[in-house]
């Protein structure tokens, strides 16, 4: 989960929002207080998780994504969490009682570093939660245009690179992608490309 951040951040999210400017007495209380850490749930167990932890008045972060799950022939778009098995926990580990979030309901543990909870950058859940659109799901749509070099994120073409050859209001592409010596069309959708680094 944490090696998936730095990918997202350089690829999507461009850099961590900076500090805010302040003097050291405001920037030493923002460090003491409460930050982002991250809780691995149990498989498939965000929902129950963020009810837990809201009921115990955490302020918790499960981002989601649209994703095409395709069963028996047929496809269909739901809103899945956008890092399976992970979600963001806000608390100030010095006043709350951070153990116990170890035993709520649909949590596996919260992600240690030795014997401590790891923080997260500064940012990178702020950059998140403003990516989030108004059905509740990340809003990753990169804009891309025609003649950019690509790369695909999923399906049997993953990792390639590619030329985006063709783009319409409804989210399908065309990406010319090099194979054996000449070049190939395939058509795909929008959310399965990323910019090419």
């Amino acid at each position: 989960m944490l090696a998936m951040l730095p990918k997202l951040s350089g690829a999507i999210l461009q850099a961590p929002m900076p500090l805010p400017p302040g003097d050291v007495a405001a920037i030493g209380n923002k460090l003491a207080g409460q930050r982002w850490y991250v809780v691995h749930t149990k498989p498939r167990a965000e929902n129950q998780a963020v009810i837990h932890l809201e009921r115990q008045g955490y302020t918790v972060f499960c981002p989601r994504a649209h994703r095409i799950v395709r069963h028996a022939r047929k496809t269909k778009r739901v809103l899945a969490p956008l890092f399976p098995n992970y979600l963001f926990l806000r608390l100030d580990v010095a006043c709350d009682q951070w153990r116990a979030v170890n035993g709520t309901r649909g949590v596996a543990r919260l992600v240690l570093q030795g014997d401590t909870v790891q923080p997260m950058p500064y940012g990178i859940v702020e950059a998140l939660q403003a990516r989030m659109g108004t059905d509740g799901a990340m809003d990753w749509t990169p804009t891309f245009k025609i003649g950019q070099t690509v790369r695909i994120a999923d399906g049997p073409f993953a990792e390639f690179l590619g030329t985006l050859g063709y783009l319409d209001a409804t989210g399908r592409v065309r990406v010319l992608l090099d194979l054996l010596g000449r070049s190939v069309s395939v058509a795909l959708r929008c959310e399965a490309l990323l910019p090419a680094v």
